[in-house]
């Protein structure tokens, strides 16, 4: 915390500003100036006294002697503000000193040099330094626990009803996040979740994302909830150690590796060479060797138990690479892995190339045979019995001196089984070509854009007969004047599928009143082939102070899927239900 107002603001203000006493003696200076309380501030300090004609002369130059006068008369208050509090900043002492420094030879005809300076404050340095340090101590170690969370209490009911959807329900859950410093290198946390506190049972209360990590110069150790990224880890597309949990819509840390278990890296200081372990008890255990741009690892897959294998065990040795060819323009990424026990292998590999300024090309390819034990999942990078590739280009359609931005992205994806089926044929799982516009505005707002997303079939499992798919839409539309102060947006699609002739159509409606805090919207969906043909939502959402928010809503015919973004096959109308919904949220 600063004890005084640094000089400097009060020569900024000099140069301005009139300085009347607390009178207003200043005939030039109106009482309703946006600056006189500043003004008034300063003249009382007697850092600026004014002209002796009564006026401050505010559109007029300061000389350097002036400016000086000003310095002078700061640097007299501060040793005023030292004998009252005792001491000053290093910060205020390093500012004034500048200001002494390059007016030297003005304020030496005042009587004041840098001399004076240092004798008035030099003395303070240490007792100075050592107040900051034991603030800095104070600020990390004040609070050693922190206590965040979110309270959320929701209610849901069905008018008309559907087949499964009659009963009504009413939930409350709390999350307090906990984290605490446990000393300058270790910190814990967890999560602990109470339900149902509001529904005259017992609340439900249950401990989860428990952590405990440990950070110094050469090691960094976590035990508990596990969360990265397969770029976290070295030459790793997700081959053997990768996006092992399904996605999930609602998160937005959506990470490639999340477990239970353990992580530790050491690098010794100045090295090069980095070595990991991974462990999740019963799924699996990675200890891995990083030199620059290469990597190997054992990895043992225990399958008996496990939640994310449902085969027998195998140990997997693997090696990844992945360079940028001494910063070129150029990044590529491989890995492959040979399962001892079973015989199994796989390799993989990105190559990303920016052609130019304007295109950029990324080509993808793997071969994984049906006894490679890492990758049996759907929920994995890649699946076993399988090879293909894919090949995409994003070209930027921007003219240089165009604000607005053009986006093309083309490419083509094929996947087929390895093995052959009674008649000696492959089946192919994936065969498609897809094509992307996205155009965004100059002056977009938040996620405006316009989108054209084209998917054409040449024939695979999902699309036996091929086909295509198109998706156009226009995301966030402002309505609104430039004078209003509310916000208004509008965003409409459509999509065809034509292998099911299916046409199904979003068009979203949102206000918000920002002095009120209330925003309003209103969906329409469209779906020839649903449940039924049309389906409403109205929602309205209130801020209703800080951190809590009421949200009412009610929709009538249930829509899934996506409403904006591309093409999804399954989205549409899945049932007659009107579902009403009100949700109160409060984070701290």
């Amino acid at each position: 915390m600063k004890t005084m107002k640094k000089i400097v603001l009060a020569v900024v203000l000099v140069l301005a500003l009139a300085l009347p006493v607390l009178a207003n003696p200043f005939v030039d200076v109106p009482l309703n100036h946006w600056a006189y309380d500043a003004v008034q501030s300063l003249a009382a300090k007697g850092i600026i006294i004014g002209y002796p004609d009564g006026t401050f002369g505010g559109n007029r130059a300061m000389t350097r002697y002036e400016f000086a006068m000003a310095a002078a008369r700061g640097l007299a208050y501060m040793e005023q503000r030292i004998d009252e509090a005792g001491f000053a900043t290093q910060e205020d002492v390093a500012m004034l000193e500048k200001l002494v420094q390059e007016f030297a030879d003005e304020l030496r005809l005042l009587g004041v040099t840098v001399d004076d300076l240092k004798r008035a404050l030099g003395e303070q340095s240490e007792a100075i330094r050592a107040l900051e340090a034991r603030v800095d101590v104070l600020e990390k170690y004040h609070e050693p626990v922190l206590v965040t969370g979110e309270f959320n209490v929701s209610y849901e009911a069905f008018s008309p009803t559907a087949a499964d959807k009659t009963d009504v329900s009413f939930e409350d859950e709390t999350t307090l996040h906990i984290a605490a410093d446990i000393n300058e290198n270790t910190i814990a946390g967890v999560d602990l979740i109470i339900k149902n506190t509001l529904a005259g049972s017992d609340p439900e209360v249950t401990a989860d994302n428990f952590y405990i990590e440990y950070v110094d110069e050469e090691w960094f150790v976590r035990a508990g909830d596990i969360n990265l990224y397969k770029d976290d880890i070295s030459g790793n597309v997700g081959l053997v150690l990768g996006d092992y949990q399904p996605d999930d819509p609602d998160d937005d840390d959506d990470y490639d590796l999340d477990f239970e278990g353990v992580y530790v890296t050491y690098a010794e200081e100045d090295s090069d060479t980095i070595f990991r372990l991974l462990a999740a008890p019963n799924d699996f255990y990675s200890v891995r060797a990083e030199w620059e741009e290469v990597s190997v690892a054992a990895t043992w897959f225990p399958g008996v138990g496990s939640t994310f294998y449902n085969v027998g065990g195998d140990l997997v040795i693997s090696a990844g690479a992945q360079t940028d060819f001494d910063e070129s323009d150029v990044l590529l990424t491989v890995e492959g892995g040979y399962g001892v026990l079973q015989g199994g292998y796989g390799v993989a590999g990105e190559l990303a190339l920016e052609a130019s300024d304007d295109v950029t090309v990324t080509l993808e390819g793997h071969y994984i045979t049906d006894n490679f034990t890492p990758a049996v999942l759907e929920t994995s990078s890649f699946d076993a019995d399988r090879m293909g590739g894919a090949v995409s280009a994003t070209f930027d359609l921007s003219d240089e001196d165009d604000d607005d931005k053009w986006t093309l992205e083309i490419g083509y994806e094929y996947d087929q089984t390895i093995s052959t089926n009674t008649t000696g044929v492959a089946t192919i799982v994936t065969n498609e070509v897809t094509g992307t516009i996205v155009y965004v505005p100059a002056d977009a707002v938040a996620d405006e854009q316009a989108l054209i997303d084209l998917a054409y079939y040449l024939g695979d499992a999902d699309h036996v007969a091929g086909g295509f798919a198109v998706f156009a839409g226009y995301d966030n539309y402002p309505l609104n004047d430039e004078d209003d102060e509310d916000e208004s947006y509008v965003s409409a699609n459509v999509q065809y599928v034509s292998d099911t002739a299916r046409i199904t159509g979003v068009g979203i409606l949102s206000y918000k009143w920002v002095e009120d805090d209330i925003a309003a919207t209103l969906k329409g969906r469209y779906d020839s082939k649903g449940a039924e043909v049309w389906s409403v939502l109205a929602e309205v959402e209130w801020a209703m102070a800080e951190n809590t928010a009421l949200t009412l809503g009610y929709e009538l015919n249930t829509w899934d899927g996506d409403e904006t973004g591309g093409i999804d096959d399954g989205r549409g109308i899945i049932d007659t239900a009107g579902t009403i919904t009100a949700e109160l949220n409060v984070t701290f």
